[in-house]
């Protein structure tokens, strides 16, 4: 199994999405995952205008990452958008090393998925990922995920049809739900958290590595968010 599952370090198969309900100026940075190295300048922003957001009206806007030199940048520096709407970052470039997303505000932050945030991985390889909360919430679940049969022409239709269908895992106050999903090679599944101190998405793996005489903790450990 070669595939990475973590929230914490966003790479060409991931997106990190914020749903913004409040007006206001949001500004944020971007940096490499895992090395504790962020700016303390937050050089993009996001403003939200007036207004409440219209239940069940929700915009979704991509922003795509990529790399200048040494220095990560989003396509659009500054973006507005409205009350209720949610934002996503995603690299498909493969020159892009994992990264993460990290705002002024605790609640916006890609290494600790608050309320109304969400995470999207796409499953290049089978296998079965176990995944939990880095940070301890309880929140955990399986993914299982098998190669589809494309040895007929009705195989390869049914497989082109599973890549237009992402499968949603809903994750509240450190309960997932489902908990156990069942998807094919190069399907997409969405964690939105709804509620929560403050969590990641993670292999159980690389949880295991993190330990103490593992080999040391990569990632930094930040606490829950009040």
């Amino acid at each position: 199994m070669t595939d990475h599952l973590d929230s914490r370090a966003l790479r060409g198969t991931d997106t990190y999405g914020q749903r913004f309900m409040r007006p206001g100026t949001y500004r944020y940075a971007l940096g490499p995952a895992g090395t504790g190295r962020y700016t303390q300048d937050h050089p993009y922003v996001i403003t939200v205008g007036e207004g409440e957001p219209k239940r069940g009206e929700m915009r979704q806007t991509l922003v795509v990452v990529h790399r200048e030199g040494r220095t990560l940048v989003p396509d659009q520096p500054k973006l507005s958008i409205n009350a209720g709407d949610m934002v996503m970052w995603h690299a498909p470039g493969a020159g892009t090393r994992p990264f993460v997303v990290v705002g002024e505000k605790e609640f916006f932050t890609s290494e600790r998925l608050v309320n109304e945030s969400g995470y999207t991985h796409a499953f290049t390889s089978e296998g079965v990922y176990e995944w939990a909360d880095a940070h301890g919430s309880g929140a955990r679940g399986v993914v299982r995920v098998t190669n589809p049969d494309v040895s007929t022409a009705k195989g390869q239709r049914a497989w082109a049809r599973s890549q237009r269908q992402g499968t949603v895992v809903m994750v509240n106050d450190g309960q997932a739900e489902p908990a156990e999903v069942d998807v094919v090679v190069g399907q997409t599944v969405f964690f939105a958290v709804v509620a929560g101190p403050g969590i990641t998405i993670t292999d159980q793996s690389l949880l295991e590595h993190d330990r103490p005489g593992k080999g040391g903790a990569f990632y930094r450990k930040a606490a829950p968010v009040r």
